[in-house]
C-alpha cells in the first residue's frame, strides 16, 4: 500500500491486510508534521503496541534498522497457560519427570519387564485413586473453575496420602523424597490461588486412615501392583490437570484479544481521521 492510499482511500485500508495498515501507520509517524506529530502519533503508537499484543507482524520501516521487526514473546512461560499460573506449570512439570522416573524404575526392578510392557498393568487399579480430570468439570467447556480447583486440590491431598504408602513400601527410594515434596510445594500453591471460602479442608485423620487402609494390605505383588498403579494415575492426574491450565489460559487469552482489537480499532479510527483532516 503507497502512501497515496494512505492518504486518500479509507476503503481500501480497511480492506487491505494488517501488514499494509502497519505500513500506513508507520508512514503516519514517519512522514507526520509535528502538529501531527503532537496530535496524532501518540495514538498511531498505541495502534502499533496494540497489534503487537495480538501478535501481528510489524514490518521495517523508515528510521529502523533495516529487517529489524518487533519481537513478540509470550508474557507465559507455558503456551496457553495464564501468568498467575506459571509457577504451578512449572512445578507440575518437574513433578511429572520426577514421577515417570520413579514409576519406571519401580516397574523395571520389581516386575523385570521393560517399559514397554507396562500397559499391561492398566487393569491393576486401587479404589481410592482420585477420579480422573477428564471425568470432572474440568473438561467441559462451560466448566466451574472453582469447582475444578477442588477437585485438584482434593486429588492431590489423596495422591499425598498415597505417596505416604509408597513411602512405607520403599523407605530407601532416592526419587521418592523429591516426589512427595514437590506435591506438598503443589498443594500449597493451589491453596493460594484460592479464596479463603473456596479452600479444599484438608483430609481428616479417619480419611487418611481409610486411603492407607485400601492399599496397605494384601500380598506382596498386590502392593506392589498398587504403588505402580498410584505412580501411573499420579502421573495422568498432573498431566490432566496442566491441560486445564493451557485451557484456562486459552479462554482469557481469547477474550483479552477481543477487547485489545475492539480498542485498537477505535484507536485506529481517531488516528485515521486526525491524519487526513
Amino acid at each position: 500500500m503507497t502512501s497515496t492510499h494512505c492518504k486518500s482511500d479509507v476503503t481500501l485500508f480497511y480492506r487491505s491486510t494488517w501488514s499494509n495498515k502497519l505500513g500506513c501507520v508507520l508512514y503516519f509517524i514517519t512522514h507526520s508534521s509535528l502538529a501531527l506529530l503532537l496530535h496524532s502519533d501518540l495514538s498511531l503508537l498505541s495502534v502499533v503496541v496494540v497489534m503487537v499484543v495480538n501478535g501481528s507482524p510489524v514490518p521495517s520501516a523508515p528510521g529502523w534498522t533495516s529487517g529489524e521487526e518487533l519481537a513478540v514473546e509470550s508474557f507465559s512461560g507455558e503456551p496457553g497457560a495464564p501468568p498467575i499460573w506459571e509457577n504451578v506449570i512449572k512445578v507440575i512439570k518437574l513433578l511429572v519427570q520426577e514421577v515417570i522416573n520413579f514409576r519406571d524404575q519401580q516397574f523395571v526392578e520389581e516386575f523385570q519387564k521393560p517399559v514397554e510392557e507396562m500397559s499391561s498393568f492398566i487393569q491393576y487399579q486401587v479404589p481410592s485413586i482420585p477420579t480422573h480430570l477428564s471425568k470432572t468439570p474440568c473438561s467441559t467447556s462451560n466448566y466451574n473453575k472453582v469447582a475444578c480447583l477442588q477437585k485438584i486440590s482434593h486429588g492431590l491431598q489423596v495422591y499425598h496420602v498415597l505417596l505416604q504408602h509408597i513411602k512405607a513400601e520403599y523407605p530407601q527410594s532416592t526419587l521418592l523424597p523429591s516426589v512427595m515434596h514437590q506435591t506438598t510445594v503443589l498443594i500449597g500453591l493451589f491453596k493460594d490461588k484460592m479464596k479463603v471460602a473456596e479452600v479444599v479442608e484438608d483430609l481428616s485423620a479417619s480419611e487418611r486412615e481409610r486411603v492407607l487402609g485400601e492399599v496397605s494390605t494384601g500380598t506382596e505383588w498386590e502392593r506392589k501392583t498398587s504403588v505402580h498403579a498410584i505412580l501411573r494415575e499420579l502421573r495422568h492426574f498432573l498431566v490432566d490437570t496442566k491441560k486445564a491450565l493451557r485451557a484456562w489460559g486459552r479462554g482469557a487469552k481469547a477474550a483479552s484479544n477481543h477487547d485489545i482489537t475492539m480498542v485498537g480499532r477505535g484507536v485506529l479510527d481517531q488516528a485515521w481521521s486526525k491524519n487526513l483532516h
